[in-house]
């Protein structure tokens, strides 16, 4: 079964689809630093706790965050790793990728821990420290800002 959605690069109403385990402290990271500053930087990320809708079922608000953002980034921590939902999110990436043939899947190692071997070819950005969000936060928000046929 081959995806249709998007249709086109316009179509897509977020840039980024942000899969990170509800877990302190990436948690906090998530939604008190790193959604903040991709939007000061132009980017439109979609998060569980604005936009899952209340009442619906979990995995379809997951897929509808997968199928509707240009990217899916995946915030690496051991946590995440431990969790059935985020390790969903990512392989519902994965899988629309390979329909696509297009990589729509990007990882920030935001705490050290080792990468699945469906994940360890990809290259990461590291935010293990708060220099390395400073200086790979822009890097970041240019990827996420880059069209799937240009990526």
């Amino acid at each position: 079964m081959t995806s249709s959605y998007p249709a086109s690069e316009g179509d897509f109403a977020f840039d980024v689809f942000i899969s990170y385990r509800q877990h302190e402290p990436e948690m906090t990271w998530v939604r008190k630093t790193l959604v903040p500053r991709l939007e000061a930087a132009g980017v439109k990320p979609m998060i569980d706790v604005r936009h899952f809708r209340l009442g619906a079922p979990l995995i379809k608000e997951m897929e509808r965050g997968v199928l509707q953002s240009r990217y899916t980034l995946l915030v690496a921590t051991p946590a995440y790793f431990k969790s059935s939902f985020t390790e969903f999110e990512n392989l519902l990436s994965q899988q629309l990728g390979l329909e696509e043939s297009k990589d729509r899947l990007l990882v920030v190692m935001r705490e050290p821990c080792e990468l699945s071997l469906r994940l360890s070819y990809k290259l990461w950005l590291s935010m293990l420290s708060d220099e390395e969000v400073q200086e790979n936060l822009p890097r970041l928000a240019q990827a996420l800002l880059t069209p799937l046929d240009r990526a």
